[in-house]
């Protein structure tokens, strides 16, 4: 198959999720060329990469409710009585360590490698201020 047009190559990119085997089948053509094709053209390279950031944004999305649980409300009152889904602890302080880094957020180790015994390392955690 010849190259397709950036229009063509954006919705088989947009079809397959991403997903580079899938694409491939879906214009009959090797992963090899894919990645010939998006060597050689940058806005090949780039449909991919915009493709790729869009599957990021939905796991964030779903890592974002199971960070901070989905509540049960009382349909009458309005009141939560409960989880459908409780929050997970561990999803939430991930995603503040990592994405919250620039607001303070994550833990940061200093490696001191200047030590007299050379089988020890020191471990110094800072308080981020």
């Amino acid at each position: 198959m010849k190259k397709p047009s950036l229009d063509e190559f954006s919705d088989v990119i947009r079809k397959s999720g991403g997903n580079l085997t899938q694409a491939a089948t879906l214009l009959q053509v090797s992963r090899q060329t894919l990645h010939n094709w998006m060597n050689d053209d940058e806005e090949f390279k780039n449909v991919v990469k915009d493709s790729r950031l869009r599957v990021f944004d939905r796991c964030l999305d779903v890592a974002y409710v199971v960070a901070v649980g989905v509540p049960h409300y009382d349909p009458k009152t309005g009141e939560m009585i409960g989880w459908r889904e409780k929050p997970d602890a561990g999803m939430l302080r991930y995603l503040l360590s990592t994405l919250g880094r620039d607001e303070g957020f994550g833990e940061k180790l200093n490696v001191n490698m200047e030590n007299p015994l050379p089988t020890v390392i020191n471990i110094i955690q800072e308080d981020r201020k």
